[in-house]
């Protein structure tokens, strides 16, 4: 496969443009996949930057390009205009009914106990992830703190002892280099 972008003839927006002897015009363009022999990952590479071209041709065509400057739309307007990229879940009513009558019937009540099981248990899993969270932030900060407070004895003990003709003239520098300030926190669930 290879990618170019071709020409379009019709009344579509303008998506590029092209200079003629010193005027500009503009012109649409469509991305064009021609067979070639490529490798596989050059195939994947030009697939996606197809897919990308086609998403932003395919936005360009159905913006509302009269809307652009003008004040913002109302919010359920909006939320219509916004399926075009995202259209939310329909509730599990509405779902369960767009199953085939052929195979399963619609309102089982097997299938329908089942679901209502696994929403319960999704639902005690939600609420004990929140829980753990909370619960790993208090453990989390509790070790910080006994570091910070091992870290400050160390020094203070270091300072206690006078101990700064041992390393010449290196030893303020050695110690304040061990007070750095807070660490750099992890992420989750890494280490301990």
């Amino acid at each position: 496969f290879s990618l170019e972008q071709r020409p379009v003839s019709g009344p579509t927006p303008a998506t590029g443009s092209t200079k003629v002897e010193g005027s500009t015009k503009e012109e649409a363009t469509i991305p064009v996949v021609l067979p070639r022999l490529v490798t596989m990952h050059q195939r994947v590479r030009i697939l996606h930057r197809l897919k990308m071209a086609l998403a932003s041709h395919l936005h360009s065509e159905f913006s509302i390009w009269w809307r652009e400057g003008k004040m913002p739309l109302p919010d359920y307007t909006q939320r219509r205009v916004d399926w075009w990229d995202y259209k939310p879940a329909l509730p599990f009513d509405v779902q369960i009914q767009s199953r085939s009558r052929k195979r399963v019937k619609i309102f089982d009540e097997r299938f329908l106990y089942k679901m209502q099981i696994v929403r319960a248990r999704n639902e005690k899993r939600k609420e004990r992830r929140a829980e753990w969270n909370v619960t790993r932030k208090k453990l989390v900060e509790d070790r910080e703190q006994k570091r910070n407070e091992r870290r400050q004895d160390a020094l203070e003990a270091v300072n206690r002892v006078n101990c700064s003709g041992l390393l010449g003239g290196f030893s303020s520098k050695v110690t304040s280099s061990l007070d750095t300030g807070p660490r750099r926190a992890r992420a989750p669930g890494v280490g301990y």
